[in-house]
């Protein structure tokens, strides 16, 4: 034993008859023992210390004695550590004594510990097969087809869960706007539970310290969840709730920007990363990264495309139907026009071509505004004005509104109007903005009428929860469930051809739809080909509980009486002027004319004898708002009413702040230039005499 003790390697004697081992103090050592702990080892102990798979030797070794054992033998072998773990040894020795019959008695040898020998061939094995990995990965993204990315993210999550055992791998990726992230990509293991559907649109306030590693592009590695730092306390507790013991997030960015991270948990061990393998997992990040980027751009690419397709549609659609519709109601003006100038005809027969040609201009004009109305499709300049209205005003009005058009398109023989308005809706009042409620029913009852030949359009007006929920119904033709959200795009009437049946530009749904969203309401179509449609609108009012004055009837008269009234109508158009002026004369108003507005200053002199100033605005000039608020200035008794010729509500909003009391379009309509006459009269408060409030300019 002293000549084992002394030897500086590893020594172990066997002594067959007896079934004992003796190793000198090296061989101890090497295990983690002394000699004292393991001196003599009982052979069955002996196989304990051997890993299973080297039994099989072991055996022949002492019970069969082969051929090798009597010669010499050297072979690598596991044996176990006081510590638990498992060390690599190589094991060399022959028979060295036999017994008066000629068998083996004693075997002695050596083992030598190469743990660090195999640890540096197992790290270069891994190294080559983790870079083989990383390569094949990286291959499978170069010929990789968009169509199949998703299918291609998701192979490469489990070639390195199950390279790397670990337990799940994954992949977020941040929305547009930086704010949240989804979890859009996931492997797991065979009995791990799947988070992805838990993990959609997680705000990335909730990571704060998380976010600020990754938007400064670096990997976070925590190999134990529970020692996370203070700052990291959210997080550390989301991750616990998870059972997540050790994770590894490398940051995916493209072209300098974070786009999201892919991660990989261990939740039933601990996991230690190397560098270099976060080193070629970032590799991997950006792999991925660039072939989403590639995506995008292939996307955005096909979205551009729609859009250029969609816009050359547009156009075409559009030069086509206006091409018919602008000259279809221009032939009926012209037309009958020529006949009542060429003077043979009866009285009966001049106000025939009269009535037409005035029914084909509101027809045109009803065209020209529905193409500039298409301004809408820019939400944020259209404004929703608040007012307060009776539900039994707002319900007659409706009703004009119908019977007009019916009246207008000759279609009262062939279409029964029916109303079924709710009755406690009538007693109550709601604030909205009434002249897009208005717009919407035109407009809705306008596409019924278009599209039934003969029955009858229902109608329904009520107020539910603080909806105001108006129905038109029709017994039309019907919308085929395809082209459902077809017709509510602008040029479409669900067939698109230059041969329509049916007249009309086909925006009136789409204006419809817009305006409804910008209330913050809804539209909803039932409908079933050759059974009619029925168009539903949900907007949300305000239920007004405050009654309101009536308004003095004095001012509702069909014709009012203004000859106690003094106008200047301001027109360097002489038609325009002659029109307006004719338009007031059956009013018995006193009314002024000039084209020149240094002139109308004139007018108003040092002590001003006007109620009311027509003026013409000219479109997109600063000249005419400039005059307004200098008449403004001059005249505290005066009230000035806008004429333009357009619809563009920005502009008239610069009128209405210039100090007019109301802005009206041109053509202009009778009824309304009244009902803009009889506001600035009570604007102002005033009647016959002069001002004695004059302020100079």
């Amino acid at each position: 034993m002293n000549a084992l003790n002394s030897a500086s390697i590893g020594v172990y004697h066997i002594y067959i008859s007896k079934a004992k081992i003796f190793i000198n103090e090296s061989f101890a050592s090497i295990l983690g023992y002394t000699s004292d702990d393991l001196n003599p080892i009982p052979i069955e102990s002996w196989f304990e210390i051997y890993s299973k798979h080297d039994h099989q030797f072991l055996k022949q070794l002492i019970e069969q004695f082969t051929e090798e054992s009597k010669t010499g033998f050297s072979r690598n072998c596991r044996l176990k550590h006081k510590n638990g773990t498992w060390l690599d040894v190589q094991m060399n020795g022959k028979v060295t004594h036999y017994n008066d019959l000629g068998n083996p008695e004693q075997i002695t040898g050596t083992i030598f510990d190469i743990s660090e020998l195999s640890t540096s061939k197992n790290n270069l094995n891994y190294r080559y097969q983790i870079e083989k990995l990383v390569s094949g990965i990286s291959s499978d993204f170069v010929e990789v087809k968009l169509h199949s990315l998703d299918k291609t993210i998701n192979l490469a999550l489990k070639k390195i869960g199950d390279f790397c055992q670990i337990d799940r791998s994954y992949l977020f990726l941040l929305h547009w706007d930086k704010q949240k992230f989804d979890n859009t990509h996931e492997w797991c293991a065979k009995g791990i539970k799947p988070e992805i559907e838990n993990l959609q649109n997680m705000p990335c306030s909730l990571f704060p310290w998380w976010m600020r590693q990754l938007w400064a592009k670096k990997y976070i590695y925590i190999y134990d969840v529970d020692d996370m730092p203070e700052e990291a306390a959210a997080e550390k507790e989301i991750l616990q709730a998870q059972g997540i013991k050790s994770l590894l997030v490398v940051p995916i960015v493209t072209k300098g920007d974070l786009i999201g991270f892919m991660g990989f948990d261990s939740v039933e061990n601990h996991k230690d990363w190397h560098r270099s393998d976060i080193e070629l997992l970032e590799t991997v990040g950006a792999t991925i990264g660039n072939a989403l980027a590639a995506k995008r751009d292939h996307e955005l690419l096909l979205v551009a495309k729609e859009k250029a397709e969609e816009s050359n549609r547009l156009k075409s659609a559009f030069m086509a139907t206006m091409n018919h519709e602008l000259r279809t109601p221009l032939h009926h003006i012209l037309g009958f026009s020529d006949l009542i100038k060429s003077g043979a005809i009866s009285q009966d027969q001049n106000e025939l071509y009269a009535s037409k040609i005035y029914d084909s201009g509101r027809n045109l004009l009803q065209i020209v505004e529905d193409v500039l109305s298409l301004a809408i499709g820019n939400k944020e300049d259209v404004k929703v004005r608040q007012e307060a209205i009776r539900g039994l005003d707002l319900f007659v009005q409706h009703k004009s509104y119908m019977i007009e058009i019916l009246a207008t398109l000759n279609r009262e023989k062939d279409i029964q109007l029916q109303c079924h308005p709710d009755p406690e809706f009538m007693t109550q009042s709601i604030v909205t903005d009434k002249n897009k409620i208005n717009q919407i029913l035109i407009n809705l009852f306008r596409n019924a009428v278009k599209f039934t030949q003969k029955g009858i359009i229902e109608y329904g007006l009520s107020l539910k929860d603080g909806q105001l929920i108006l129905s038109v119904k029709d017994d039309g033709i019907g919308v085929p469930r395809a082209q459902r959200d077809l017709i509510f795009e602008f040029f479409r009437q669900g067939e698109d051809t230059t041969t329509r049946r049916f007249h009309g530009i086909g925006i009136g749904l789409a204006i419809c739809k817009n305006l409804v969203q910008i209330m913050g309401g809804q539209i909803e179509l039932k409908s079933l080909k050759g059974n009619g449609s029925t168009f539903t609108v949900t907007i949300p009012v305000e239920v007004e509980t405050v009654r309101h004055p009536k308004i003095n009837a004095t001012y509702l008269s069909p014709i009012p009486n203004y000859s106690n009234y003094r106008f200047l109508l301001v027109d360097d158009d002489p038609n325009s002027s002659f029109l307006i002026k004719n338009l007031l004369v059956k009013t018995n108003a006193n009314v002024l004319t000039t084209g020149n507005d240094l002139e109308a200053l004139a007018y108003m002199g040092d002590s001003c004898f006007l109620n009311v100033i027509l003026f013409n605005i000219k479109a997109y000039t600063d000249t005419s708002l400039k005059m307004i608020k200098e008449m403004t200035q001059r005249c505290c008794r005066c009230a000035i009413i806008g004429l333009v010729s357009h619809s563009f509500l920005s502009e008239k909003e610069k009128a209405l702040k210039a100090g007019c009391v109301e802005v009206l379009s041109k053509p202009i309509d009778t009824q309304l230039l009244f009902e803009a006459i009889n506001k600035a009269i009570r604007s102002k408060g005033n009647g016959s005499g002069s001002c004695s409030n004059k302020t100079t300019a």
